[in-house]
């Protein structure tokens, strides 16, 4: 989670009330919400943090119902399978450890007394129970919690239960206007053609292919791999509706205007996921450049990731142009590739780090890959967010 996702989660669940200022992990403001007995606030890295009193019923049906907790609502900021019970109190064990607190007791003694008070709590009432703190790592698992908490104090008032119900309309809302703020829409060439620098050194990696047959066909593959990195810049075919492909795919997106202390506005981060899933894709748009990345396991011991992206070290380095970067890795046959090209220069990087010029062979074999690489991550995007009836398949896999 980011905290464009925190504060549009906020709006949708209506629960935004920045009351207060606090302090981030590094020591940066961030909002304060509040809401109930709660606070809430984003860190700073990648979670929320929410402390105060979070009903028992509310974190023990969250626990029941989210097996292997997909959506990292850690308790306490701690482990992703830390149960409830274990970590619940309420008023009179916070009374009580807190006047232990004040004795000269050992650390000794008073594990001792605080593991005979937590005992003497479990069997007290488990109305009167909360969990005090929680981190949350995605924007899913804070919708869940605090839709969990609207109907848990509906519930005490014996009022309608609607908003768990809501998940899907809420998310959908959220991944909306996070795609307003984000806009995806604006292509690679539009990106880097506004650079007065490092564009031309993009463009003459353009230029330079169109002087071949087989050149041209090289740059049409990189470009319909980054059209199915990011669908929203594939005029090829129409989209579903945010709150069709929402229920397929988690999509998470920031806006920022700086990076490694460079700024510029309309920088974007996107990584879209299959519900379920550990396969992404990724989507950067930085102040002087781009990546696209396909990360994907195709079997459980065979990984293969690829990047299509724009290195800027420097207008004079020579290790400043457009790359496309291969990883595999299959266990079984003990075969591994870890190969980086060079675009701009023709370069491809050795395994000793010297720069060599790149080979016909090398060049058709990394052609390929980028075949293979865009028709599995057709399967992460285009597959699950494509209007229905688009059929038509991407590229072909023959050479």
């Amino acid at each position: 989670m980011n905290r464009l996702e925190f504060k549009e989660v906020l709006k949708a669940v209506g629960v935004n009330n920045p009351l207060t200022d606090t302090t981030n992990k590094y020591r940066k403001s961030e909002e304060e919400h509040y809401w109930k007995d709660i606070a809430m606030y984003f860190s700073g890295s990648y979670y929320t943090i929410i402390k105060g009193k979070i009903p028992f019923e509310v974190a023990d049906i969250i626990y029941e119902k989210y097996p292997n907790n997909p959506y990292k609502i850690r308790i306490d900021g701690g482990s992703e399978d830390y149960k409830p019970i274990e970590y619940a109190i309420d008023k009179q064990y916070t009374k009580e450890i807190a006047e232990e607190l004040k004795k000269t007791t050992s650390l000794e003694d008073f594990s001792t007394i605080n593991k005979k008070l937590k005992k003497e709590m479990l069997k007290r009432d488990d109305d009167k129970k909360y969990i005090s703190k929680y981190h949350i790592d995605t924007k899913e698992g804070l919708i869940i919690l605090l839709t969990e908490m609207k109907d848990y104090y509906a519930r005490k008032q014996e009022l309608p239960e609607v908003e768990v119900q809501r998940f899907d309309e809420i998310l959908s809302t959220v991944n909306t206007e996070i795609l307003k703020k984000v806009n995806p829409n604006i292509t690679t060439y539009e990106w880097m053609q506004e650079d007065k620098e490092y564009g031309k050194i993009f463009l003459s990696s353009i230029s330079k292919d169109q002087d071949t047959p087989f050149g041209r066909t090289f740059r049409d593959i990189i470009e319909q791999f980054d059209k199915t990195i990011n669908p929203y810049i594939n005029e090829e075919i129409e989209l579903d509706t945010v709150s069709n492909y929402s229920k397929k795919v988690n999509i998470n997106a920031n806006a920022y205007e700086e990076k490694d202390g460079k700024y510029r506005k309309n920088c974007c981060s996107i990584k879209i996921t299959p519900k379920g899933e550990n396969n992404k894709v990724i989507y950067y748009r930085n102040p002087t450049g781009f990546s696209f990345q396909l990360i994907y396991a195709i079997e459980p011991n065979e990984y293969l990731n690829v990047f299509h992206y724009f290195s800027d070290k420097g207008i004079k380095d020579i290790n400043t142009g457009e790359y496309i970067y291969i990883y595999y890795d299959n266990d079984k046959t003990k075969q591994k590739i870890n190969l980086r090209y060079n675009i701009t220069k023709g370069l491809i990087e050795e395994k000793n780090g010297e720069k060599v010029p790149i080979t016909p062979e090398q060049i058709i074999f990394i052609y390929n890959k980028l075949v293979m690489a865009t028709n599995l991550a057709s399967t992460i995007t285009i597959d699950n967010m494509k209007k229905k009836g688009y059929s038509k398949k991407l590229v072909s896999d023959k050479k």
